[in-house]
């Protein structure tokens, strides 16, 4: 009985062998079908939620609280419009930046032309001088020697520096009063003083003078010379003349053109002086005691008023 069972099971062997076979063979078909198809995504739907409820957190709860709003966004206002900056603008010259309004004040720099600087402020009064802004300091410069923009509204500055006090003048040393000096000692006892005038008179050539002492007295009995070509006659004065008077009519006629004559006081004649024919012959001493008065004839003339005075 246990052969017959045994059997049994082996012909029954090869039909469970080929049903495995084709169950194994329809998998791996199933598969490979599977793995060829696209894999389709699921597409994510939404549910709407409630206003004022909050969506579901784990666990299922719902929260109580009111979501945030988020903050507002600051808008910047807008820029108010001002009128544009008073500045100066240098003229054609280099010029002096002073501290103060005036040009007693000290210079601290200069501004050259066409270099432009912001006003700060005016003098008061005139307002003939801008306040600017120099190099981070006040600085002043004059109103004639530039060019002011956008001035309508600059105020009289605040911080207007004291003028500074006024530099001293020198005063000068005094001037030496210049002592009044002896006059130089004359070189000759008499001078001449006048030379008088010399009209022309063609009948005669002829001179003519007087002498005076200290005192602007006429002098008697001071001998005159006359000399042209050498000495020639010496007389003196009030000798048959007036009082100081003297005169000469040496050519008897008229002079040569050319002829130069001297005329000058000399010592007179240390004797015979009284004999009319000799002392206007004495010429032993005819050193000038006078200036010589001197002319060159050209044509005749009267010479009158040769003056000498004593010193």
């Amino acid at each position: 009985m246990n052969r017959g069972i045994l059997s049994m099971r082996w012909l029954h062997l090869p039909t469970f062998l080929i049903s495995v076979l084709l169950v194994a063979a329809c998998g791996s078909r199933s598969a490979s079908l599977e793995s060829a198809l696209p894999t389709n995504t699921p597409v994510p739907t939404f549910t709407a939620t409630p206003a004022g409820v909050a969506p579901a957190t784990g666990g299922g709860q719902v929260s109580s609280q009111t979501p945030s709003q988020p903050a507002a966004t600051s808008v910047p206002p807008a820029a108010t419009a001002t009128p544009e900056s008073p500045m100066v603008t240098i003229g054609n010259v280099l010029m002096n930046v002073r501290g103060g309004p005036g040009t007693n004040y000290n210079v601290i720099g200069t501004a050259s032309p066409g270099q432009e600087f912001l006003i700060t402020g005016k003098n008061p009064g005139l307002g003939d001088w801008w306040q600017i802004d120099y190099q981070g300091r006040n600085g002043w410069v004059y109103g004639q020697l530039v060019t002011a923009s956008n001035v309508q509204t600059v105020q009289v500055a605040l911080n207007i520096p004291a003028p500074p006090p006024p530099t001293a003048t020198p005063v000068p040393p005094p001037t030496p009063v210049p002592q009044p000096t002896q006059p130089p000692a004359p070189r000759f006892p008499y001078s001449l003083i006048d030379r008088g005038s010399c009209p022309v008179n063609r009948q005669q050539t002829f001179f003519e003078g007087l002498v005076y002492d200290r005192n602007n007295n006429p002098k008697n009995g001071v001998c005159v010379h006359i000399a042209f070509g050498g000495p020639r006659n010496t007389k003196c004065t009030g000798c048959g003349k007036p009082t100081g008077n003297w005169g000469f009519s040496p050519f008897g006629g008229r002079a040569n053109s050319g002829t130069f004559v001297e005329i000058f006081v000399v010592n007179c004649p240390g004797s015979g002086w009284d004999d009319p024919k000799t002392r206007t012959k004495d010429f032993s001493n005819l050193s000038p005691l006078s200036e010589k008065w001197s002319t060159t004839i050209g044509e005749s003339v009267g010479c009158v008023n040769i003056t000498f005075k004593e010193n």
